[in-house]
């Protein structure tokens, strides 16, 4: 459906632009006028085919288009200087230079296309230099050259049969000089960014309560107090005692707030050893947790907006015991020390996500065991795609941790080490070749390669995506890298989706980023979740193994962690489940800044906004206007 809205409205487009250029075209041959609409709609058209397009047939037919009108312009300007006189042929030989420096950038641009830079043999530092230097150059060219040539027209269509002499050359003075000035803008923009300097004029706002918070209030054992130590009129306390104040009532009476100045009372500071102003100290019976946010407002506004997640890891180290969660070490998994591929560094995943809700992180190798026996305090075991083979010995080694209860976090990759046997045990088929898709991906090198950048906002129902499904239409998730899973046959493990992908994904099995004859679009599952109820000798179920097996372990990175919030939202929710703490639910709720990430339609979307519905406003506002104005003279 939305292919068949798409054609429509492109097809309406390109017959209005043709009605538009027909237009034109009367005016030069009736008036001798210039070309310069003309040749801005044919590069208006060879940007839609290149951007818009990107690829194809589609692209080939468009952009054509868009470079034939544009030679077609500088034809018509040709004839409408050779049949020109006096200043008027001045004014039309000037135009039609300038018209040439904007075909001359095109040719820049063309020389940075793929055949040309294949062709050339450039490696790829060298390749990202080429690039860079002549698509900086081109849009400048073309600035410069469609400029020019639109206050020439101008000046002919204001001069239709005499034209003052030497005008033509003022007026090109006036295009060129706008076009430097606006090419002026990048090396500003470049030396801005070298120069960094900041004015704290943004927005601020405390963080409220989030769902997995009060989650935790709700369901503590035995009631738990909150006690503020701030002095009056402070703006700091006010604002975090306001957090409390709504957080005790979606407690369920499971929450008291107190606020105290230390200086006024000694006794009870003395009791919890609160030396000074600042402090927070959630108690719970004679155990209590504290932690300290600055006095300054100005300085205190960084907790302040993640003041939920501050208080969260609090509250799990008073009520809850803390869970262990053991990363397998030694086979080029992702971790956090990686310096080289940025796609597989999960530093946040281990202090944000982790460490952040109380589970202490260690690691498990051969020479922690991992070929005979399972540590003691592991609750759950992560298996973040690696590049070399496990030992065999430790296959076995996870697979009894599996039969005895145990959880797994399993993390794949397409160009890592299979884990067929071990997920065999547990019930899941993995694919080897990774997934693409044509529009429902995330844009970050705006290129072909971002199709393996899958996007999704499509979730199963389970505990451990309810957040995520519940939101699903502003909850996106990235999987970059990702391959296909499945249940395999034969297992009696209950296996459930959590994560698809988009519809018309395929296995882009020769690594081309297109879809092939060969290659079928399908939905697929990214996510799923593993539950096998393990029974005595007498048929009793004893124990419960979980796991969740995902295709992709980039979605685990810092900066997808950072730039979405349902990847990291996933994250929570999913080691929540495997610890058996799936009674808390929900986000954790924050003000910080995150960086707006689009899939490729929303760019679209923003594109057509800003090329058609903007300039159409304008264009609307201006009929009105100068209709209202005539009516009044």
């Amino acid at each position: 459906m939305d292919s068949v809205v798409g054609n429509v409205f492109f097809g309406f487009v390109g017959l209005l632009l043709l009605v538009v250029q027909g237009f034109l075209v009367r005016d030069v041959f009736r008036s001798r006028s210039g070309s310069g609409l003309i040749l801005a709609s044919g590069l208006i058209v060879l940007f839609i085919g290149e951007r818009v397009f990107a690829e194809g047939t589609s692209r080939a037919v468009v952009s054509g288009v868009g470079l034939l009108v544009a030679l077609g312009a500088v034809g018509l300007r040709a004839w409408a200087w050779s049949v020109s006189e006096g200043a008027r042929r001045q004014g039309h030989q000037l135009a039609l230079a300038w018209s040439g420096v904007v075909i001359g950038s095109l040719l820049l641009y063309a020389i940075t296309l793929e055949p040309v830079t294949t062709a050339l043999g450039l490696s790829e530092e060298s390749l990202v230099r080429w690039n860079g230097s002549w698509r900086a150059l081109f849009p400048i060219f073309t600035v410069m050259g469609l400029l020019p040539v639109f206050q020439l027209d101008r000046l002919l269509a204001a001069h239709p049969v005499l034209m003052p002499a030497g005008a033509s050359r003022a007026a090109q003075i006036q295009g060129v000089t706008a076009a430097l000035a606006i090419a002026l803008v990048f090396p500003v923009n470049y030396l801005a960014k070298q120069h960094d300097d900041e004015w704290n004029v943004a927005y601020f706002k405390t963080t409220r309560p989030g769902e997995a918070t009060v989650s935790i209030v709700q369901t503590a054992a035995d009631p738990v107090e909150a006690v503020l130590f701030f002095p009056p009129g402070n703006d700091v306390g006010r604002e975090v005692e306001a957090y409390f104040d709504a957080l005790k009532r979606e407690g369920d009476g499971r929450l008291s707030v107190t606020r105290i100045d230390q200086a006024l009372d000694p006794v009870r500071a003395e009791a919890l050893k609160v030396r000074e102003n600042g402090q927070i100290v959630l108690v719970q019976g004679e155990a209590n947790q504290k932690f300290r946010i600055d006095t300054d407002i100005d300085k205190a506004r960084r907790d302040l907006r993640k003041l939920d997640g501050l208080v969260q890891k609090q509250l799990l180290k008073l009520t809850r015991g803390q869970n262990t969660v053991y990363f397998l070490a030694g086979h080029g998994e992702a971790n956090w020390r990686e310096n080289e591929d940025d796609l597989r560094k999960i530093n946040l995943y281990k202090k944000e996500i982790l460490e952040a809700q109380n589970y202490k992180v260690k690691t498990w190798g051969v020479a922690d065991g991992s070929t005979s026996h399972m540590p003691d305090d592991a609750d759950t075991i992560v298996i973040a795609a690696p590049t070399e083979p496990l030992l065999p010995e430790e296959v076995q080694t996870l697979e009894k941790f599996w039969d005895d209860g145990g959880s797994l976090l399993i993390l794949l990759d397409p160009k890592g080490a299979p884990l067929t046997e071990l997920l065999a045990h547990i019930g899941v088929d993995q694919g080897t070749v990774p997934l693409a898709h044509a529009q429902a991906h995330a844009d970050f090198y705006h290129g072909l390669k971002d199709r393996y950048f899958l996007a999704t906002n499509k979730y199963g129902s389970h505990a451990s995506v309810k957040t995520l499904s519940r939101n699903s239409q502003v909850a996106h998730m990235v999987f970059p890298g990702a391959v296909d899973l499945k249940k395999a046959e034969g297992v009696g493990a209950k296996v459930t989706t959590l994560i698809r992908t988009m519809p018309m994904a395929w296995k882009d099995a020769d690594g081309d980023y297109e879809r092939g004859p060969d290659e079928s679009q399908n939905v697929y599952d990214l996510a799923v979740a593993v539950e096998q109820t393990h029974e005595d000798a007498e048929g009793k179920p004893t124990k419960e193994s979980r796991a969740i097996v995902v295709g992709s372990v980039s979605w685990l990175s810092d900066d997808l962690l950072k730039a979405l919030r349902a990847n990291a939202q996933f994250s929570y929710d999913g080691i929540r489940w495997l610890t058996r703490n799936d009674d808390i639910s929900g986000a954790v709720e924050s003000e910080e800044d995150v960086q707006v990430v689009h899939t490729r339609n929303e760019d679209w979307a923003w594109f057509l906004l800003a090329i058609f519905a903007m300039p159409a406003c304008v264009l609307g506002i201006g009929a009105i206007f100068i209709r209202t104005r005539r009516r009044t003279s």
